[in-house]
């Protein structure tokens, strides 16, 4: 089975909903744009993907699993892994 990048975007969904975090990056002000703190999304760059959390309302983030940007396949992974650690932790 293909794993792409719809199939990580929806793990990340679930992510945000089982932790009570934001579902949108960003929230519209009227100074402009904030960051949402607390949103998982997913990184795309050098050809792979990274789960990765807003920590700042500048839009400062932070990887919580994993060292960088890999394959669509060991992402996949690390979500089906956090996301089992969150349903043990409730």
């Amino acid at each position: 089975m293909r794993i792409g990048k719809k199939m990580l975007q929806n793990k990340i969904n679930i992510i945000n909903v089982m932790t009570n975090s934001p579902m949108e990056y960003a929230t519209k002000t009227e100074h402009g744009f904030r960051c949402n703190v607390g949103h998982f999304y997913l990184s795309q760059a050098y050809g792979g993907y990274c789960l990765q959390r807003t920590v700042g309302e500048g839009g400062g983030c932070q990887t919580p699993v994993g060292l960088g940007h890999i394959t669509a396949k060991e992402v996949c992974h690390q979500l089906d892994g956090f996301i089992a650690a969150l349903r043990l932790k409730n």
